[in-house]
């Protein structure tokens, strides 16, 4: 039944153009026919194309599957053919350009197959965002018009649109826009310009898996993945995401999907007791040293508390890390030279904003003053991450990225360079700038210590199944009260392989209940995916 129905309708659209094709030519070749012989070119534009966005191996980031485009000529044979394999709401669509008599051009339909028919041309466009789109917030989305809006595609929105190829058929055609019996068409296929293009440092399989374990074990987050040695960012990924092609969509979605969490200024908590280590160290105090933990400390008649009030007993630098001991770092941090811990958190990057793409910016984050942490209250505060420091998980990758790398920090980069459309460099940037920050045994301890936390500390629950690496968990509290309870921000950052550190990991939580340990398993995913891809 439903078979004769789609056929009967199919018959009458086909019935109805004829019709109207006969009456529209008897009724107007009369007065057109002097205008008939004053011959005219009309184009039907099938696409235009963009330079491609690529991952550090050439990988295309974007205009990874194709869709099927048509030219159509308006024909009896065309309307017979076209009605065979669109849906009948799409087909009304179709008759209605079959009736003005113009070619045209209609998206047809997945698996059509070898689709042909007179009049006809068949065309493989690129499609340029998949769903889900692999590192929407890295490479940003179109306005109407086809340029840039955010991310690399506004970064380099002049390269990227500076040569445009593009799909189109001419046809010789009468004053009314009907194409003339007997005429060629000019086919004009320009696409192979769209292999030039930005290469990122990013790995495309890296970045899926990162945005992968993000979806899976957090709401809203952050995954940043930097090569040790170079400071390349090999993942950057931010959930929740959103689709280039739905943007209207994702303006009322909750949540901000259009936040890239990386570069976005958060409480640090205790990750920030690496810097007050280092800082620690680098003057001269002795890991050695042990404190009593009472579960608190007492700075200017206030009381310092560890997580739940757990009280650690005798700890020296490596267990306190470990342990993540707040009393311990309070004590640390008041036994510091006065602007020592400012100094070295200045060092390793905090309080600074950096420049990823032309206008793609990393929030700078927020450090204290001098004069703020005279008051012994938050220099308190300030020693185990909490008071008014704001860092950004991108900045804590640098951290992790210098202690891991022997102590000298390298400038991260997002941007491999440009090239032309026989992939060749046309441009790449300036070597990263490098800085010793950390005195090679400065960094050794800290990887020690980092190890420690894995093996037996708050970060065993990120150790990863091939292999062991170093971490510091975090969870810093926000002064927020979110569904009747304080939102806290999550932090687990690390290093892997332990013993030839390769890349920093560093996994962030907004708002969530868990801590640290909801961040855990993002972590642990990513080391050992490395660990099977190597």
């Amino acid at each position: 039944m439903r078979r004769r129905t789609a056929g009967s309708f199919a018959l009458f659209l086909l019935a109805m153009f004829w019709v109207l094709m006969k009456v529209y030519s008897v009724s107007s070749g009369e007065q057109l026919a002097a205008a008939a012989a004053a011959q005219g070119a009309y184009e039907v534009e099938i696409t235009r194309t963009r330079g491609t966005i690529y991952d550090a191996a050439l990988t295309p980031l974007v205009g990874t599957s194709e869709r099927q485009l048509a030219a159509v000529v308006p024909s009896t044979e065309a309307a017979a053919a076209l009605s065979r394999i669109l849906p009948q709401e799409e087909m009304q669509s179709a008759y209605r350009l079959l009736s003005q008599g113009s070619p045209f051009s209609l998206e047809l339909p997945a698996g059509s197959g070898a689709f042909s028919a007179p009049g006809v041309d068949v065309f493989s466009v690129d499609i340029r965002y998949q769903d889900p789109q692999t590192a929407s917030h890295v490479i940003g989305y179109l306005d109407g018009s086809g340029h840039g809006v955010s991310g690399i595609e506004k970064a380099f929105d002049a390269y990227l649109s500076a040569d445009p190829g593009r799909i189109a058929v001419k046809y010789k055609v009468d004053a009314v826009h009907r194409v003339l019996q007997g005429e060629q068409r000019e086919i004009e296929n320009t696409t192979a310009k769209k292999q030039a293009g930005v290469v990122l440092t990013l790995d495309a399989g890296l970045q899926q898996k990162a945005e992968e374990l993000l979806r899976e074990h957090l709401d809203k987050g952050a995954a940043v993945v930097i090569e040790v040695s170079t400071g390349k960012i090999r993942a950057m990924a931010s959930t929740p995401s959103f689709s280039p092609d739905g943007v209207a969509a994702a303006l009322d979605a909750p949540d901000s999907p259009f936040l890239n969490r990386c570069l976005e200024a958060y409480n640090a908590g205790s990750v920030f007791k690496l810097a007050v280590a280092a800082a620690a160290l680098e003057s001269g105090i002795s890991p050695q040293e042990e404190y009593e933990c009472e579960g608190f400390e007492e700075v200017a008649g206030a009381r310092f508390h560890c997580f739940d009030g757990a009280a650690h007993g005798e700890v020296g630098m490596q267990e306190a890390v470990a342990q993540s001991c707040n009393a311990y770092f309070v004590r640390l941090a008041q036994e510091l030279p006065d602007g020592e811990l400012l100094r070295m958190a200045e060092a390793l990057g905090f309080g600074q904003g950096a420049e990823l793409a032309p206008g793609m910016l990393a929030k700078s984050g927020n450090l204290p003053t001098l004069e703020e942490l005279e008051q012994p209250r938050a220099l308190a505060n300030f020693s185990f991450g909490q008071g008014s420091l704001l860092v950004t998980p991108l900045q804590v990758a640098g951290m992790v990225q210098c202690i891991a790398n022997g102590g000298v920090a390298v400038e991260p980069a997002l941007v491999e360079g440009l090239v032309d459309e026989t992939l060749a460099w046309v441009w790449q940037p300036e070597t990263p700038r490098q800085e010793r920050v950390l005195q090679e045994e400065t960094a050794r301890l800290l990887r020690e210590f980092m190890a420690a936390s894995v093996d037996h500390g708050t970060g065993r629950d990120g150790r990863p199944l091939l292999g062991m690496a170093g971490a510091k968990t975090g969870t810093a509290q926000t002064g927020r009260v979110q569904d009747g309870e304080e939102a806290v921000q999550a932090w687990y950052a690390g290093f892997y392989p332990l013993n030839d550190p390769q890349v920093a990991i560093v996994v962030f939580g907004e708002d969530e209940p868990q801590g640290g340990g909801a961040c855990a398993p993002v972590f642990r995913g990513l080391a050992d995916w490395l660990a099977l891809e190597s």
